[in-house]
């Protein structure tokens, strides 16, 4: 008799648990088959090919997790980690925070490790930023160093006309010695501007008290808080509130219902982090 797709699941279940993600994505394709309406067989199998990192796969599963469940956490969380292996760190941002959204309206117990893939595809943000603007600086001083040397090729150019015009009566050797040491020196000050410049952007780094999150003591991403007037990250409160309802600093009852998002901290974490995503590892 042919397994029901609820069986196939729990198969595909067992085998992810021992390890054996090429199994249990086996099940879970099987258990789709039987019923592709199932949000949750494609979650499960976006799961078992994340593992796999068969990330092109697992966008697909997430994206047709989506359209059956709109609102569906999980595929949003694994499709913010496949994009963000891919190297597509906007629109690993855009579906994690998705993710982080849904994981606090539903309460969810993820929101820590959701949070963290946020900031993540922040940094990885950042990075791809930052590399792009070293290029184009490099290709700048490259195409700067160029028109130096091809200055002085004028100039050197235009010293050996006048030269022959003058039946050779000027020194030329001493005259061209010059140009080029003027175009060396005015390549080694560029070089110099250049190199200050990086050093300053690299010279050492601190995130400001204020968006310090005071549990973990790193950047906030999502500022909350207390009706004691302090700031938390809000996941990091959430997971503290799991265990005790209490405030983390004065010990008095707190619940969820007691935090009140602080939008202006946010924007300057928010603005912080687009052009410092070292940050996130601080």
């Amino acid at each position: 008799m042919a397994m029901k797709a609820d069986e196939l699941k729990q198969k595909g279940n067992v085998c992810f648990q021992a390890g054996d993600f090429s199994g249990a994505e086996k099940f879970y394709t099987q258990a789709i088959i039987r019923d592709s309406t199932n949000a949750a067989f494609f979650t499960n199998r976006a799961l078992a090919r994340l593992k796999m990192e068969m990330f092109e796969d697992v966008i697909n599963d997430c994206l047709k997790a989506i359209e059956l469940s709109p609102s569906n956490m999980k595929a949003y969380s694994y499709l913010g980690q496949a994009q963000l292996a891919l190297n597509h760190p906007s629109e690993a941002l855009h579906s994690s925070m998705t993710a982080y959204e849904l994981a606090i309206t539903q309460r969810s117990p993820s929101v820590a490790s959701i949070a963290a893939a946020c900031l993540d595809a922040k940094k990885k943000r950042w990075e791809q930023r930052e590399e792009k603007r070293r290029e184009r600086e490099c290709q700048l001083m490259l195409k700067m160093t160029d028109i130096i040397e091809r200055d002085a090729d004028r100039a050197v150019d235009e010293l050996l006309k006048k030269g022959r015009m003058n039946n050779g009566n000027i020194n030329i050797s001493e005259q061209e010695e010059e140009i080029r040491h003027e175009a060396k020196e005015r390549v080694r000050t560029l070089e110099d501007v250049f190199g200050k410049a990086e050093a300053v952007r690299c010279a050492r780094r601190e995130v400001p008290d204020y968006l310090i999150d005071n549990i973990t003591f790193s950047i906030m991403l999502d500022p909350v808080i207390t009706k004691n007037g302090h700031s938390y990250d809000r996941a990091t409160l959430l997971d503290h509130l799991r265990r005790s309802q209490t405030d983390p600093l004065t010990r008095e009852p707190l619940s969820e219902k007691d935090l009140i998002p602080n939008y202006a901290l946010k924007a300057a974490s928010d603005l912080f982090l687009k052009e410092n995503g070292w940050a996130v590892d601080w």
